[in-house]
């Protein structure tokens, strides 16, 4: 029985505030004390339609701890790997460079059915964060994905474990990331469609060949 991390103390704001990320449809809840962030979960919840669950706010710390450093909360283990969820675009450009580069050698793509798989669960993943520090990188990541476009292109992000542009990522086979999805299986939710083992992983991820660029 795996034991749920718990804030040590619900009075101090941790870094870039309360975060929680609802796994059912990617909704994130920010704020700055706690009270408020529990209320505004459940406000969400009801005005969707939606029950509240007894053991929401202890959900919601230990989602929020898994990103936390040391010393934050309670039944953490210090030495257990973390993701630290302040990207810029120093962090995740290698990877576009190498996305790009992939696909200029001819690497095949995976079917769009397959694409908007991935898009779904990564849009619903609190891994999915901001990238901080270039303005104009956007323009870059289109140059990269060219024409290849998910319905929920508009909230991938990057991700916190991998470092990936998400827009790129999820277009390419697992074979040709192998290598970062090794690294990563410590630290990727249970539910990421790369998590060995998990509720979305698909074996394989085969491609169908390169899409228009």
């Amino acid at each position: 029985m795996n034991v749920k991390l718990s804030l040590i103390k619900q009075s101090v704001c941790p870094p870039n505030g309360f975060r929680y990320v609802f796994p059912g449809d990617g909704y994130a809840v920010v704020a700055f004390t706690y009270n408020d962030w529990v209320e505004n979960a459940r406000a969400h919840l009801r005005v969707n339609g939606l029950e509240v669950p007894a053991d929401l706010a202890a959900v919601m710390e230990d989602q929020l701890c898994q990103t936390l450093e040391p010393g934050w909360c309670m039944y953490d283990d210090p030495m257990r790997p973390r993701v630290n969820t302040d990207l810029n675009w120093d962090d995740v450009k290698v990877g576009l460079v190498t996305f790009g580069k992939w696909l200029a050698v001819g690497c095949a793509t995976v079917e769009q059915a397959e694409a908007e798989r991935r898009a779904s669960i990564c849009a619903r993943c609190y891994m999915n964060v901001a990238i901080g520090g270039c303005s104009a990188c956007q323009k870059v990541v289109s140059e990269v994905v060219g024409k290849r476009k998910t319905k929920l292109d508009g909230v991938l992000r990057a991700c916190a474990v991998c470092r990936c542009v998400l827009r790129a990522k999820v277009w390419f086979p697992q074979n040709a990331l192998a290598s970062q999805n090794e690294k990563g299986q410590s630290l990727y939710p249970g539910h990421c469609w790369l998590k060995k083992g998990g509720e979305n992983f698909v074996s394989g991820g085969a491609a169908a060949g390169k899409s228009a660029d």
